[in-house]
């Protein structure tokens, strides 16, 4: 909880400055932009107080990721960039056990995620900007399956759905990462394209509070110990797509101005005025 109370400090406070050079800044873009994004995650679990569990070695595995974004400027060189995501969490294993048995172990686990980050633009080209980007993120667990082979002295093959015997079911983390974003006319219409690549952290344990103080029965406790912490890790790559929300109107007080010289020119014309 002390790691979260420091990210939402910090992320608060550059919220506040930003804010604050948003008002003094005049010759900045400020046009806000909505858009789609998508790529891969590839995710594994990070284990504390388990010493064991952290010597294993994890499989690289893809999944998909995707979502909506908006991305509000708000100041000269920063951004801030809420969206709502689909991602997967787990992890993929083959290990030896004691009993010299093979086991594969993997969680494929599917979430709904809020996500607040702020990129911070570096000033290198109008066309092609790179930036930092660091956030938070809250997840709500979906849906998902563990799977579970294990061969002889004790052969096992099981498929069991998650739930909360087996995982919680809110997830919470901090991500940073750095990427890159231009502005591309096509025709008539502004395009605003992102590239970047994040790694994520989760700050809470995803081992079921049930199954851990005992008043739910641990579904798959063949593959792990419940004992210490399991922190969801994910490295994601993504291109974001994003149109800008832009009036093409002009001030008003100037369309008043030339429609009022429109119509003293067109009386004098007419009516000889």
């Amino acid at each position: 909880m002390k790691k979260i109370q420091i990210i939402i400090a910090f992320l608060l406070g550059v919220s506040l400055a930003s804010f604050g050079q948003s008002s003094k800044d005049n010759g900045s873009d400020k046009t806000i932009s909505l858009g789609l994004k998508g790529g891969v995650n590839m995710p594994r679990m990070l284990y504390f107080q388990n010493k064991s569990l952290s010597e294993l070695a994890q499989s690289f595995t893809f999944t998909p990721t995707g979502g909506l974004f908006v991305d509000i400027p708000l100041g000269e060189a920063l951004v801030f960039a809420p969206e709502a995501v689909y991602v997967q969490r787990g992890t993929d294993m083959t290990y030896e056990h004691h009993s010299g048995a093979t086991v594969h172990y993997s969680m494929a686990a599917s979430y709904a995620d809020v996500r607040l980050p702020f990129e911070l633009k570096l000033p290198v080209s109008p066309y092609f900007q790179p930036f930092l980007v660091v956030g938070a993120e809250v997840g709500m667990r979906l849906f998902g399956q563990i799977h579970l082979d294990r061969t002889a002295p004790i052969d096992l093959d099981v498929t069991m759905d998650v739930g909360d015997a087996n995982l919680a079911l809110i997830h919470a983390g901090a991500l940073a990462g750095l990427g890159v974003r231009s502005k591309i006319n096509l025709g008539a219409q502004e395009i605003l394209l992102k590239l970047s690549v994040t790694a994520h952290q989760g700050l809470l344990d995803s081992y079921a509070p049930g199954e851990k103080d005992g008043t739910v029965a641990a579904q798959n406790v063949n593959a792990y110990q419940i004992a210490g912490l399991r922190l969801p890790q994910g490295l994601e790559a993504c291109l974001s797509i994003g149109i800008p929300l832009k009036a093409h109107e002009e001030d008003a007080c100037a369309t008043f101005s030339k429609d009022r010289r429109w119509f003293r020119h067109s009386r004098k014309t007419s009516f000889g005025f």
